[in-house]
């Protein structure tokens, strides 16, 4: 494109205007209510109604297995009949209704019933937050979307950190149901925050520009300025199974550990400490966003060797919590935990990231977002069958599944061919 040419196109993109503030207000609210009374909801029906645990993992998994056809269904009913705005209004309104269902009639059957609901709502939600961030990076400036993009990442993940530290404060001062009932009450703030949203208009064309997921956690979506993407990405020296089995390792292994956590509170300490619970969950979080932001400044191949290294600790870690057994270890050794899941999440997102940004197709994320479905989805209703057999049951299939996955990814590795010198 000429110089001529670009300075027209920006001065037609300056004069088109759009309001980002409303969706970075939207997942900061949800994600600070929804880290809360998840939490919440799992420790009373755990702690105080004594639900048995492998119904509890039934619960738990429910939205994230719906998520899985979530996305189809919202954006073809988005597409279809709403619109963006419409669509993003509607599922603010329906998320406090169907949350607060969730209190009135805590029986098995009625909550996995909402969560199904809960779940298809999410389809209306983050594809469309997405998808509005996609369109006003068209009629933005590069700097304008970067740092729109980075604003809608750090708004979702300091919603989620800060809403786990409120709900510890508000769980150890008062109790689970509280938090539960408070968390409950700010979710209505999305209604309003979401009439905020200006009406999406059709975006200007524009081809210069290819938007993919990043796994940067300051900066969500990446933005490729060249016009032709390099088939030559650096990370796709990496056969793709290598992301795919990572990711996998990735959900099940994150699953384990904060979902066992709150079985072994019980089991090796009492009702009483079931705050902790959103400390460590907090700790885990935090800990993955610093692995995710230091992942990201390593060399290629040193990416793998941190990768891999993660993977055998994952393991180690797993098999000391059966050794040691003391619930205060296994609260530390949890946290700590996260920054392993933080190299390993960014790496496998890289190489699966780099491989639709250079064959320019969306299916290398769409199979992401299924594996991580199915990881997050199955693993807490088959532990919470493991753990009513035996606690540690969990924790011993890491031990193996640990090592079986590393021997896999050293053999994928090996089929690795080094194309160019200065991609190391």
């Amino acid at each position: 494109m000429s110089a001529q040419n670009k300075a027209l196109t920006s001065k037609n993109l300056s004069s088109v205007n759009y309001r980002a503030w409303p969706i970075f207000l939207l997942t900061f609210v949800r994600l600070f209510y929804v880290s809360i009374f998840e939490r919440a909801l799992s420790n009373y029906l755990l702690f105080d109604i004594n639900i048995k645990e492998s119904v509890l993992g039934f619960i738990s998994s429910t939205g994230a297995l719906t998520y899985i056809i979530a996305p189809i269904f919202g954006q073809f009913i988005t597409n279809k009949f709403l619109g963006t705005r419409n669509a993003l209004i509607l599922t603010s309104i329906l998320t406090p209704f169907l949350t607060g269902l969730q209190i009135i009639y805590p029986v098995a059957w009625f909550l996995i019933t909402c969560r199904i609901l809960l779940g298809l709502t999410l389809g209306f939600f983050w594809p469309n937050c997405l998808n509005l961030l996609s369109k006003w990076q068209r009629i933005s400036s590069i700097e304008k979307s970067k740092k729109n993009f980075a604003f809608f990442n750090l708004s979702w993940n300091s919603g989620f950190i800060s809403g786990l530290l409120v709900g510890f404060l508000w769980a150890f001062t008062w109790s689970d149901f509280f938090a539960m009932l408070i968390s409950w009450l700010l979710s209505f703030l999305l209604i309003p925050v979401s009439f905020f949203i200006i009406k999406d208009k059709k975006p200007l064309s524009s081809k210069e520009i290819v938007i993919y997921q990043s796994e940067d956690p300051l900066s969500h979506l990446d933005i490729e300025e060249d016009l032709v993407v390099n088939p030559q990405t650096p990370m796709i020296v990496y056969p793709v199974l290598f992301s795919w089995l990572s990711i996998m390792f990735l959900t099940i292994s994150k699953s384990i550990f904060v979902f066992g956590y709150q079985f072994l509170v019980k089991n090796l300490l009492s009702d009483e400490f079931s705050h902790l619970t959103y400390l460590v969950q907090c700790g885990v979080q935090m800990m993955q966003l610093l692995g995710l932001i230091w992942i990201n400044s390593m060399k290629i191949y040193s990416r793998k060797l941190a990768s891999l290294i993660s993977i055998i600790l994952i393991a180690i870690v797993a098999f000391t919590i059966i050794l040691i057994g003391d619930i205060w270890y296994i609260s530390i050794i949890t946290a700590i935990v996260g920054l392993f899941l933080g190299l390993i999440h960014g790496v496998g997102m890289k190489i699966m990231l780099e491989y639709g940004t250079a064959e320019n197709t969306s299916k290398y994320s769409t199979i992401n977002e299924i594996i991580v479905g199915i990881g997050f989805g199955l693993t807490p209703i088959i532990a919470g069958y493991v753990v009513e057999i035996y606690i540690f049951g969990i924790h011993w299939f890491l031990t193996f599944l640990g090592p079986i996955i590393l021997i896999s990814l050293i053999f994928l590795s090996k089929k690795i061919i080094r194309k160019k010198k200065n991609n190391i």
